[in-house]
């Protein structure tokens, strides 16, 4: 069973850093930003960001997609569910255990780097005989006081490739349409935001999962012919802060 637990650090390259502010020059350019007021907004948050007061620290986990399709597995194949279906709580090693199901679902991930960030972020939990128990359907990646680098950059990344391709898109396009929702309210107390918050994480969990299943049951698996592969899915985010209204003052504050 390999046993190293570090990963190299994600680093964010010029062509990915391009694609991250795109949409964010589109924008600022479109509220009257010229390119040096952009550079200098910039700069200030880069200074604001170096100042900044913070006990949740950043950590490097790698790529998320390994630990996503180990909580997937643990959730599907026959090996690792109850006969009620449920995730079975599984030695570390052995048998239909949780370095088999690391090795099997994603070979070229270290057994114990899964174990340390799944339980590092409370996805799974170590129970008093030994065993692992899955306690979240979905990789989550924040704890009380870190946070997982890649999972945030990747997400940024996704949702500015998206906000680009809108702002790009020309008609007859052969790619899908991308798109964006939101859905809010101004006018609830911090008791019903809390309520709302807990409602759709539960809501959007079963959404999610149902979309995972959709996604699984038209997985490509053939290997008779190589052919470019497209990635697609969904990215959801909570929303939560004071209401400013709408000004007209394009600088606002800094």
């Amino acid at each position: 069973m390999r046993s190293t637990a570090t990963v190299q650090p994600t680093a964010i390259d010029i062509k990915r850093a391009r694609t991250l502010l795109y949409p964010i020059a589109a924008f600022l350019q479109e509220g009257g930003f010229s390119k040096i007021d952009a550079v200098n907004a910039l700069s200030a948050a880069f200074e604001r960001l170096q100042k900044r007061n913070s006990n949740r620290r950043m950590q490097h986990i790698g790529h998320t997609t390994p630990y996503a399709d180990i909580i997937a597995a643990w959730t599907r194949n026959r090996e690792y569910v109850d006969p009620s279906g449920r995730p079975r709580a599984l030695h570390l090693s052995g048998p239909n255990s949780f370095a088999s199901l690391v090795e099997r679902t994603s070979p070229d991930t270290s057994v114990q780097m899964a174990l340390t960030v799944l339980l590092r972020y409370r996805n799974i939990r170590r129970s008093k005989n030994g065993k692992y128990h899955l306690v979240k359907p979905f990789f989550y990646t924040n704890s009380n006081d870190a946070t997982a680098f890649e999972p945030i950059a990747f997400f940024l990344s996704d949702a500015s490739t998206t906000l680009a391709d809108i702002l790009k898109r020309q008609d007859g396009a052969r790619r899908p349409e991308p798109f964006w929702r939101k859905v809010e309210s101004i006018s609830v107390s911090d008791s019903i935001a809390r309520k709302f918050v807990t409602f759709a994480r539960e809501r959007s969990l079963i959404f999610l999962e149902e979309l995972d299943d959709w996604l699984e049951a038209h997985r490509d698996v053939s290997r008779s012919a190589p052919r470019k592969r497209r990635r697609v899915g969904l990215g959801l985010f909570s929303i939560y802060s004071d209401y400013e209204g709408i000004t007209s003052n394009r600088r606002g504050k800094a």
